[in-house]
């Protein structure tokens, strides 16, 4: 016995586009911030000085990366996963402001 793929529903990629529209619009501004971010680092003589501070913009540089990848995997997930299409469009979003929570916390040269 086989099991085929269910058709879609019709209105399935609204969630993702609108997801995909303010991620969009939002990721270049927290990667600006990002950019801003780097300067709590200018009282530090290199990595091991300020270890706390370098940590937390390494974590803040994977939140972004993992929302670009979760921007991209929403859209097959939406296609093919009708319960989790709205927790597939949040994820890309929670990243963000995760990544800009960790980016508004860091202690400057610490």
């Amino acid at each position: 016995m086989t099991k085929t793929l269910s058709r879609p529903h019709p209105n399935w990629w609204r969630a993702p586009m609108i997801s995909t529209l303010v991620t969009g619009l939002c990721l270049p501004l927290v990667s600006g911030l990002r950019g801003f971010a780097e300067m709590a680092t200018d009282s530090c003589n290199g990595r091991s000085s300020c270890p706390a501070t370098y940590n937390q913009l390494a974590f803040a540089d994977h939140l972004l990366t993992a929302a670009l990848v979760l921007l991209v995997a929403q859209w097959p997930v939406a296609y093919l996963v009708r319960p989790a299409r709205v927790w597939a469009a949040l994820a890309p979003g929670a990243a963000l402001a995760l990544a800009v929570f960790t980016l508004f916390s860091l202690h400057p040269g610490t």
